[in-house]
């Protein structure tokens, strides 16, 4: 049972993952990066269907790595309590962080483009905009979502760890796991420095996350 249940969340955060770097790729394709403030406000302007698409999609899978985290906490809490309980402390936090990151897009920038409407309001409007823009690495909300990721680590690297124990499947995943947490953490401090080669480590975690749903999900659902 412990490991259909992992390998239902593995598989479901495994999908959900996928579609969030395929949207990347074509928003950043169709758009191209935003580098600077004014770059960031114009770049929702106008929020398209792709926009919505891809903030609910994250969501989304904020909410699936959550209780994946939650499904590796109960698969390995007979083997080592300890360990899978306090890497399971840091996902809620990951959680609500991210929850307000994306749940921003959504939901609070659409309504400051109300205000930036009307003359009296545009310049704070803008400037709060600009602040909220998760795609900009200069703003507020993407230093917040950085930290999200960094905190995520911890559970990664401890689950990846406590991973390279198990099968050859399992161990491969566990240390594409560890290696999201360590790039993720290298992230946060490109964000903390303003180095942008570093920040990409935010992203490469991700990547690396996804590669590492892979082997899990195979794995837990081979077992009996």
């Amino acid at each position: 049972m412990k490991s259909r249940l992992l390998g239902i969340m593995s598989l479901i955060t495994l999908i959900l993952t996928a579609v969030w770097l395929v949207l990347l790729i074509i928003g950043v394709s169709s758009k191209g990066p935003v580098d600077t403030f004014e770059e960031a406000v114009a770049a929702v302007a106008e929020p398209d269907a792709l926009f919505y698409l891809t903030y609910t999609n994250a969501t989304l899978v904020t909410l699936s790595v959550v209780a994946l985290f939650a499904a590796l906490h109960t698969y390995f809490h007979a083997s080592d309590p300890q360990a899978s309980t306090i890497a399971l402390a840091f996902a809620p936090i990951y959680g609500a962080l991210n929850l307000l990151v994306y749940g921003s897009q959504i939901a609070v920038i659409p309504r400051l483009l109300v205000f930036q409407r009307m003359a009296v309001y545009e310049p704070t409007a803008s400037l709060l905009i600009g602040q909220i823009v998760q795609g900009w690495s200069g703003s507020a909300i993407a230093a917040l979502n950085s930290l999200a990721y960094a905190i995520l680590a911890i559970p990664s690297l401890i689950f990846g760890a406590l991973l390279l124990r198990q099968n050859r499947l399992m161990q491969v995943a566990g240390a594409l796991l560890a290696l999201n947490g360590v790039a993720c953490i290298i992230g946060l401090g490109g964000s903390l420095l303003q180095n942008r080669l570093l920040e990409m480590g935010t992203l490469a975690g991700g990547v690396l996350f996804l590669l590492a749903l892979i082997p899990l999900s195979l794995s837990a659902w081979r077992q009996p």
